[in-house]
């Protein structure tokens, strides 16, 4: 017998709980109400570390990497760690072709999203049987950085950004159990349609739990982004951000020099499809490791699109899908460790009676840098 029935019941009864609690969630998401822009940068919380497993996050990470993931992940590692993290997004072109009346596809309109980014830095550190603390801040910004406005002002400045400043914490209640929650305290500055920029603030929270079951298998769960939203003055701003549930199993083993790591992530519910990570990792001597992962990932985004026969700019919600297999590379020299990752860039999905070309904008790069000490 791996684990004790009494801690298997309450890992079992903490998971209808979050189960329950995040039906209620997702029906909010499930509305003619679009979600805000940090929506999207909550999403990209995610170091390189676990973005070459396919985005896996319920039980493949620990310590500060579980900081915006899966909170209850902090308490499984015995060292204080710090790590830094960037990732690019490259400008977007895709061109929406439509048939016209003699039943032929021609050019309609145009999304072009310019190039963004995404920093953090994620510290956690061991409190002993007193369990984990987290902190981190992160920051996303979006479009052509510029010193001055139009009308010749200092600005310095990007035209989209949004911050992140957050605690967590974790705790084993027992020995193979682990429950966490974080809270971040949100800043988005966004731009409409007119140029005109707008600040909104709130707050969102991640609640998780991570259950061992003996020495090799991890399952766990994590409501993630538990928010009222964002607010801004102009209440035509979309301001609603997306609430997620995630669950997931992750197995382990060692043989000879070589540890090996496999995870998988359902993220319900399933309206635009299937939405799952699955990766594996393998790691020789601690020293090196390589990754290969699948993910499928679809959501709703509202933004500008270009209609290519008025010139106009108007503005419109779509589904948006990144599937396909993402890799990485890991290296650790002296409890340093250095960690990449490939990852497909989301795309619009078509709809009946359209065709979509990516012109430019294909794959997402990702790099952390982090320490154990």
């Amino acid at each position: 017998m791996f684990y004790t029935i009494p801690n298997f019941k309450i890992a079992f009864m903490m998971l209808l709980l979050f189960l329950g609690g995040s039906h209620l969630a997702s029906a909010q998401a499930i509305s003619a109400d679009f979600r805000a822009s940090a929506d999207t940068f909550l999403r990209r919380l995610t170091a390189a570390e676990h973005l070459r497993m396919g985005d896996n996050s319920v039980n493949s990470i620990s310590g500060a990497n579980a900081l915006n993931s899966n909170p209850a992940g902090l308490s499984f590692i015995n060292s204080n760690h710090l790590i830094t993290h960037t990732s690019r997004f490259p400008r977007t072109i895709a061109v929406i072709a439509k048939l016209n009346e003699v039943e032929r596809y021609e050019d309609h309109s145009q999304y072009a999203l310019p190039a963004s980014g995404l920093e953090f830095v994620n510290y956690s550190r061991h409190l002993g049987t007193a369990g984990a603390i987290g902190f981190n801040f992160a920051v996303g910004h979006e479009g052509r950085f510029s010193r001055v406005n139009h009308l010749g002002k200092a600005t310095n400045s990007f035209p989209e950004t949004d911050f992140a400043v957050g605690l967590s914490y974790a705790v084993k209640p027992f020995r193979r159990l682990a429950i966490g929650a974080d809270a971040k305290w949100l800043r988005s500055k966004v731009q409409d349609t007119e140029s005109e920029r707008h600040i909104g603030h709130g707050y969102a929270y991640n609640l998780g739990l991570i259950q061992q079951l003996g020495e090799h298998l991890h399952i766990g769960a994590v409501v993630r982004n538990l928010s009222n939203g964002l607010s801004f003055t102009d209440n035509s701003i979309p301001d609603r951000i997306r609430r997620d549930i995630l669950l997931g199993g992750a197995y382990q083993f060692h043989y000879k020099n070589v540890d090996v790591h496999l995870g998988l992530d359902l993220n319900p519910p399933f309206e635009d499809g299937i939405r799952t990570n699955f990766g594996g990792t393998v790691w020789y001597r601690d020293f090196i490791g390589g990754r290969i992962a699948y993910l499928r990932h679809t959501e709703k985004r509202f933004g500008s699109v270009l209609s290519l026969e008025t010139g106009q700019v108007d503005s419109e919600d779509r589904s948006w899908k990144a599937e396909g297999l993402s890799f990485g590379l890991g290296l650790q020299v002296r409890g340093i460790y250095v960690n990449a990752a490939y990852t497909p860039q989301l795309r619009p999905v078509e709809n009946d009676g359209e065709q979509i070309r990516v012109e430019t904008g294909k794959s997402v790069y990702s790099f952390s840098v982090g320490q154990r000490f």
